[in-house]
C-alpha cells in the first residue's frame, strides 16, 4: 500500500491524539516550529477536555507550501497515543486517513481499517531509549522524518527547548527523536508514504506566535498597563506572557 499525501491539495492535516497530560501539546509546539523552520508554512489548531488527567485531547498541525490560516476537518495523517481517539474525533476519520501507530494496540479500536494503519511501535522505542514518557519525542522524530525535516535542525530545537531540564533530558529526547526520524524516513524511502509538498524556504525567515501571544502582543501595542488575572486555561498563557515581559513595557 502506498499512501499519497497532497496529491490534489496543496496541504497535509496531521492530528496527534492521546490523553491529557501525555505531552500533545508538548509534540504540537516543537513539530509546528521545526517544520517552519525546515520551510513549511504551518498553522495548529488545539483542543483539550476540562480536565487535568484522562479524556482525549487532540491537536490538527495544517502543513502547506502556501500560508494557511484555518482549521480543517479533515485528517491525512492521525497519530493516536492512546486509545479513545477515534470515539473521540468520529466522523473526522476517513476511509482516507492514514493512521501511524503501534498496530497491535490499534487493532481492536481500528477493526476494519487494519489496511490503514502503518505499524509504529512508539511505546517500545522509547522504552528502549529509557522510558515510554518520550513516546511523544519519536512521534515528533517519525512525523519530523516523513517531511523530510533536516535532522539538524530537529536536534538544535529539542536542545533548546530541553535545555532547563538538564544535559540528560536532552540526551535522552534527542536519542528518542533520531530513532523516530529513521522511522519516518523509512516510509518514505521504501515508498509506503509519499509526500508531495514543496518547500517555500522564505518561510523560515517568518516569526511564528501562538494565539495567545498574538493577543497579549496586541495588548501591550495598544499600551496595556495593568494586568490582573484568574489562572485558568485557555486564557492563561496571555497574563504569563504579558508578565514575562512586564519589566520590558512597564506593565
Amino acid at each position: 500500500m502506498v499512501s499519497r499525501l497532497a496529491d490534489t491539495d496543496d496541504y497535509v492535516s496531521i492530528v496527534l491524539a492521546g490523553e491529557a497530560g501525555q505531552g500533545i501539546q508538548t509534540v504540537e509546539h516543537i513539530l509546528a516550529r521545526v517544520l517552519k523552520l525546515s520551510g513549511y508554512n504551518v498553522f495548529s489548531s488545539k483542543e483539550y477536555m476540562s480536565r487535568i488527567r484522562g479524556g482525549t485531547n487532540s491537536t490538527e498541525i495544517r502543513i502547506s507550501s502556501r500560508r494557511v490560516s484555518s482549521f480543517v476537518d479533515r485528517i491525512d495523517i492521525l497519530t493516536p497515543l492512546s486509545e479513545g481517539a477515534l470515539q473521540h474525533l468520529g466522523e473526522r476519520v476517513s476511509s482516507e486517513t492514514m493512521i501511524l501507530g503501534d498496530r497491535e494496540n490499534l487493532q481492536r479500536e481500528y477493526r476494519g481499517r487494519e489496511d490503514k494503519i502503518m505499524d509504529v511501535p512508539f511505546s517500545q522505542v522509547a522504552s528502549d531509549v529509557g522510558s515510554k514518557i518520550y513516546s511523544n519525542t519519536v512521534a515528533v522524530g517519525v512525523l519530523s522524518g516523513l517531511f523530510k525535516v533536516e535532522i539538524n535542525i530537529l536536534e538544535d530545537y529539542l536542545r533548546e527547548h530541553f535545555s532547563a531540564k538538564g544535559e540528560k533530558v536532552v540526551r535522552k529526547n534527542i536519542k528518542a527523536a533520531r530513532k523516530g526520524y529513521e522511522i519516518g524516513a523509512d516510509l518514505v524511502a521504501s515508498g509506503k508514504i509519499e509526500v508531495k509538498i514543496e518547500k517555500n524556504f522564505k518561510v523560515t525567515d517568518e516569526v511564528l506566535v501562538n494565539g495567545a501571544e498574538a493577543v497579549a502582543l496586541g495588548a501591550i501595542g495598544g499600551g496595556c498597563n495593568f494586568v490582573s488575572f484568574y489562572p485558568m486555561s485557555p486564557s492563561t498563557p496571555v497574563a504569563v506572557f504579558m508578565a514575562q515581559h512586564s519589566r520590558d513595557f512597564d506593565i
